[in-house]
């Protein structure tokens, strides 16, 4: 009974209940499956991380290839833009001009047309002015001379 009181008592039988007890509830909660479902899972989430590492690397090696010639597109695109400008302001001179000489040509047409009808107005007040003056003249003349006025009368009558 010594025996057995000294083998409770002392640490050995101690650690033995308790490896007895970690056998046991190992079996119970089947902790291998466990461990290894753990470390399925870790496998995998670092198999997956890496997968999107590659993922992420492609996307970048895309996005630097693809901005590389940036600046050339850029220049190439403002130059297009320039271009296109100078030409759209020489066609608006071009233009403009066209329309200055346009409008040049339409105002000399219109000083000719007032020309014209001035001078005839100014023509035809001189006419009147002239009959007028020749009637004038013919009335004094014939106030002056009676005698032309009755040989134009005869003369008028013969023509008749």
């Amino acid at each position: 009974m010594n025996f057995w009181n000294a083998v409770v008592q002392s640490n050995t039988f101690n650690f033995a209940v308790l490896l007895l007890i970690f056998a046991v509830l190992y079996k119970k909660l089947n902790i291998s499956n466990t461990v290894e479902r753990l470390k399925q899972d870790i496998i995998k989430k670092i198999e997956d991380a890496q997968l999107e590492r590659e993922m992420a690397k492609e996307k970048l090696h895309k996005a630097k290839k693809s901005v590389e010639h940036l600046d050339a597109d850029i220049k190439e695109r403002l130059n297009d833009a320039n271009s296109r400008a100078e030409s759209l302001s020489e066609q608006i001179i071009k233009n403009a001009q066209e329309q200055v000489k346009l409008i040049e040509k339409n105002v000399q047409n219109v000083i000719v047309g007032e020309e014209k009808t001035l001078s005839s107005q100014m023509s035809d007040k001189a006419l009147k002015k002239a009959i007028e003056l020749a009637r004038q003249k013919i009335i004094k003349t014939l106030e002056e001379n009676p005698k032309l006025h009755d040989k134009f009368i005869e003369e008028s009558i013969g023509e008749i």
